[in-house]
């Protein structure tokens, strides 16, 4: 049965038309996206004004819809803050380092190669907008990610600085690069420098900071609308997708991320995952046989 405030909830015919709007934003795209991403879409549709209409109007109004599910919204429809690494880098170095954990390898549901083994620089990457997590998990592959959410806290700028010393000694000294994405203002300036110096200062091996985006150049190519508040300045929300898919890609490609040995390292520990199951399997399957014999 739907709850009565379901059913009796008709938003207004303009309401109707930015929602509508919205979800045609959330279906064009293939991962889930943040409350202020979708923001910014009715922004350059000219559905919002300014950027106080965000506080002002689209919180409470997606909020309405998602708790009352009216039409297609729902409480999940948007995705939530991730704070914290992202692991993605595999586990085992080679096929040899594999054959030689044998226990370790039964107590996994998925066999993955680390790439960097192979590769001449580790290779990280931040970025800004915590909420856009699924955007870099979707676009990037095999990276470790580290959404900042704002102002870095302390302890993640720490554990940032020790996971690099650490890989640092995996990977038998090789340089590394922590590519960062975040809004072209003096904020978002200022999240990298600071988070830059803290985290070098905690590591103790040199690390390659570098801004990959937002920048003025990226802004005026692809034609951003200006913070209305502060002319000159622009938020990484206010790209389409495939406009962030462009500096994303660019950006690795720029930095010698090599994603030709990224891709055949997955591959590989997808087959090797699919045929260690396969071998399970049968087992079992013989092992039943042999128990129905009896």
């Amino acid at each position: 049965m739907v709850p009565m405030d379901i059913q009796t909830y008709k938003p207004s015919d303009k309401n109707k038309g930015i929602l509508d709007r919205a979800m045609a934003h959330i279906e064009s795209v293939p991962y889930r996206v943040s409350l202020r991403w979708l923001f910014y879409r009715l922004l350059q549709d000219g559905l919002y004004k300014t950027k106080d209409d965000y506080k002002d109007k689209w919180i409470g109004l997606s909020s309405l819809v998602r708790k009352r599910s009216y039409g297609e919204w729902r409480p999940y429809t948007l995705v939530d803050d991730t704070s914290g690494m992202i692991e993605r880098v595999g586990f085992f170095r080679d096929r040899m380092h594999l054959e030689e954990n044998p226990k370790l390898v039964a107590e996994l549901t998925e066999i993955t190669f680390d790439p960097f083994y192979e590769m001449d620089r580790y290779s990280a990457i931040g970025f800004e907008a915590r909420a856009m997590a699924d955007q870099f998990l979707y676009y990037t592959e095999g990276i470790n990610l580290f959404p900042f959410g704002g102002d870095a806290h302390i302890n993640f700028k720490w554990e940032i600085a020790k996971h690099i010393e650490k890989v640092h000694k995996w990977y038998g000294g090789i340089p590394t690069q922590f590519l960062y994405f975040g809004d072209y203002d003096k904020k978002g300036n200022k999240i990298f420098e600071v988070a830059k110096k803290d985290i070098q200062k905690w590591c103790k091996y040199p690390i390659d900071f570098v801004w990959c985006g937002l920048t003025k150049e990226q802004a005026e190519k692809f034609k951003l609308p200006e913070n209305p508040d502060k002319p000159g300045q622009y938020q990484w929300e206010a790209l389409t997708d495939p406009q962030a898919k462009e500096i994303i890609s660019r950006a690795q490609t720029c930095n010698r991320v090599d994603m030709r040995l990224i891709k055949a390292k997955i591959k590989e520990g997808e087959g090797v995952t699919k045929d260690y199951r396969g071998r399970i399997k049968k087992a079992l399957e013989s092992r039943l046989s042999g128990v129905d014999d009896d």
